[in-house]
């Protein structure tokens, strides 16, 4: 009974505020995994193309909070230019409030000297938030013995409603340093399903960097020159994300040696915590990651901390990504970022 009441108490925050549905905050641990889900400018960020997917199950013990997604992007390098595509759904509460995102991203290239590269993006976006309103429990349909006993008297929603968007962002990058910032939810669309008012998205800004730290000697390819992909290195990595309600920063580094990575860092501003949002101190986050040829695999776990330490069940996340390498005849390099794949 008490696992019930602590759902429905979850659902009540996520899904209604004075008449109002609420938007989930979506987000991934394994943020470098999901690039263009991070920002735009990511878009064709690769010597080829590749395609990712990812898969987070947020909460268990708490209810189905799933979140997936599917991204494929390709360099132009012809144009100096990358474009990519990604569908994200996200299912909160055992799929009663549900976001559905279709997202065409376009990135473009310039070298302001012989070690920088600056990369701006855009991505145009489709949304549809739906609701399965008649699956919902309310507070008022309980009665005293904790059954199910009463209809709410909650007003429904639609059903389902679409909506557009748009992102912008940009990245400076080396070879051992990188950092950029993305701004989401530009258009600050009526996002709400009560068709009203009374919610727009507000815009979310994203500021995001690190530095990677090369361990030993590069390796030599086979005309000889220098490769520093395959080194021993360790990463340090940073993300804060601001909202009109809400911000939040993750600071963690990883460690790689092909074929393991392996990752800690902790989500969460632990001073600072403004009055109109919750505490910020979120979880703490480890990553083994494995790569086969041009595979990667990544795993990682959220435990959480704070008040919500022992009624969770943490949050579990898998990504994959896979690199095509270039046609022989096409292939011409410029500085490789040097942010980690996971």
């Amino acid at each position: 009974m008490r696992k019930k009441f602590v759902q429905i108490l979850i659902l009540l925050v996520i899904l209604l505020s004075t008449n109002t549905l609420r938007a989930q905050i979506i987000q991934f641990s394994q943020y470098y995994a999901a690039p263009l889900f991070l920002a735009p400018s990511y878009a064709g960020v690769c010597n080829g193309s590749r395609i990712s997917a990812n898969y987070r199950n947020q909460w268990p013990e708490v209810g189905a909070f799933n979140t997936y997604a599917i991204a494929y992007d390709q360099n132009m390098y012809k144009i100096n230019s990358g474009i990519g595509a990604m569908v994200l759904r996200d299912d909160a509460g055992e799929g009663h409030l549900a976001l559905t995102v279709v997202d065409l991203c376009y990135s473009w290239w310039t070298k302001i000297n012989r070690d920088w590269v600056v990369r701006p993006g855009i991505a145009l976006k489709y949304n549809q938030r739906s609701i399965d309103f008649y699956a919902l429990t309310f507070g008022d349909q309980i009665d005293e013995s904790g059954n199910i006993a009463r209809p709410t008297i909650e007003s429904q929603p639609l059903l389902s409603k679409p909506f557009l968007d748009m992102e912008v962002s940009a990245i400076a990058y080396s070879d051992k340093y990188w950092g950029g910032f993305s701004v989401d939810h530009l258009l600050k669309p009526k996002a709400s399903l009560y068709d009203d008012d009374s919610y727009h998205e507000d815009m979310q800004l994203s500021l995001f960097g690190g530095a990677k730290i090369y361990v030993g000697a590069p390796s030599r390819t086979s005309r000889g020159r220098k490769n520093k992909e395959d080194m021993q290195n360790v990463t340090f990595a940073m993300l804060y994300e601001y909202s009109k309600l809400s911000d939040q920063l993750s600071l963690g580094a990883y460690w790689s040696k092909n074929p393991f990575t392996l990752g800690a860092w902790i989500r969460g501003i632990p001073i600072a915590v403004r009055e109109e949002s919750y505490g910020n101190l979120d979880a703490i986050v480890l990553l083994l990651g494995y790569r086969i040829y041009d595979l990667h695999i990544g795993y990682s776990y959220d435990f959480s901390i704070g008040e919500l330490l022992s009624s969770t069940g943490g949050s579990h996340e898998i990504s994959l990504m896979y690199e095509f390498a270039p046609k022989a005849k096409a292939k011409r390099r410029h500085s490789v970022i040097a942010c980690p794949k996971l």
